[in-house]
């Protein structure tokens, strides 16, 4: 068989000094944008190591007397620091120019949706774990006692993460900002990052409470 060769596009040309791409409207000199960034950062890397220390060291229930006491003092903290990171985004938010681009009633209200379904992952999350559960309980030998596979569990491996990023995604649709939509993939970086570490060592932990049992 012969191959044929279509010549139709031969005069064919494509000129991409017209094609219009998107607009960068970020203020990369506003120093709200950096710190916004660095508590980003700053609050998965903080309760990992924290956490860790816990299961090595039991540091924070020496101090406090009980594993659920310490446990309950690092929620404390982490919640504190969820305040933060928010007020910081919101922060950048308020300095950062607008993007006329999401100047539409469709847009805000996706932004609304968005928020919503982020909200409902991130209630029902909570909800199925309980306080200890959301809040590192495993690293402090409180451990659930199975494992959790109705929704939203049975949907995505990381609802908390995925439904805290959906709502920093919605607030920045909502509210026009370009900066906030950068914000927020970088959010979602962080979560994810701090999966790769989560995952394989909760499992750790589990597969370590087991042992002895089937021992016995």
């Amino acid at each position: 068989m012969k191959r044929l060769w279509l010549s139709c596009c031969d005069d064919l040309t494509l000129d991409f000094s017209k094609v219009k791409l998107p607009s960068v409207v970020i203020d990369f000199t506003d120093s709200n944008l950096y710190i916004a960034i660095l508590s980003a950062v700053f609050n998965p890397l903080f309760w990992n190591l924290v956490a860790r220390n816990e299961f090595y060291n039991h540091s924070l229930s020496k101090l406090c007397g009980s594993p659920h006491k310490g446990c309950y003092l690092l929620s404390a903290i982490i919640f504190a620091l969820g305040i933060l990171r928010d007020a910081r985004f919101e922060a950048a938010l308020k300095t950062q120019p607008h993007w006329p681009a999401l100047y539409t009633n469709q847009v805000v209200w996706l932004g609304y949706c968005v928020i919503l379904a982020g909200l409902t992952l991130v209630i029902t999350s909570y909800w199925k774990l309980g306080h200890t559960g959301t809040f590192l309980g495993d690293y402090f030998g409180i451990l659930l006692p199975a494992k959790i596979k109705s929704f939203p569990f049975n949907v995505m491996s990381d609802p908390m993460y995925v439904g805290s990023t959906m709502t920093f995604v919605g607030t920045s649709l909502a509210k026009a900002s370009q900066a906030g939509l950068l914000l927020s993939l970088w959010i979602g970086i962080c979560y994810r990052i701090a999966t790769y570490y989560e995952g394989p060592f909760t499992e750790k932990i589990y597969q370590h409470a087991i042992q002895p049992r089937k021992q016995n």
